[in-house]
């Protein structure tokens, strides 16, 4: 018999949406995963499958908890960039998120995200 999760994965997903801010998809490890959280590997692939999983686990939260925070737009850049391209699931997560967003300023908003990703718009806000 499985040992009971002793973790919220909401609490989880936050850590990871930040790790993945921070690095990006492609440079995030598992290792990086493993440290931020504190949860054995093991753990995190029992609760999310995979590193993929685990981004479009913290992709949803964040859409669904914070539609235009910093973290869910920078979240949104990262899939744009290093998934959507070859991942129908992620793409259809950004399609739904912009056709829910599209009345905001959502253009705007990616373009100040993205120039500030790049340090362009560093110190600025």
């Amino acid at each position: 018999m499985g040992r009971k999760k002793s973790f919220q994965k909401s609490e989880i997903l936050k850590i990871i949406s930040t790790v993945f801010v921070k690095y990006g998809f492609e440079g995030t490890s598992l290792d990086d995963l493993v440290k931020a959280t504190g949860l054995l590997r093991g753990s995190l692939y029992s609760a999310f499958g995979s590193k993929r999983g685990m981004f479009i686990d913290a992709l949803s939260e964040n859409i669904k908890q914070q539609k235009g925070s910093e973290i869910t737009i920078t979240l949104v850049i990262i899939a744009m960039m290093e998934l959507a391209a070859k991942d129908n699931t992620i793409r259809r997560l950004l399609k739904q998120w912009y056709k829910e967003s599209a009345s905001s300023n959502v253009k705007e908003l990616l373009g100040r995200a993205v120039l500030k990703r790049s340090g362009i718009l560093e110190g600025e806000e």
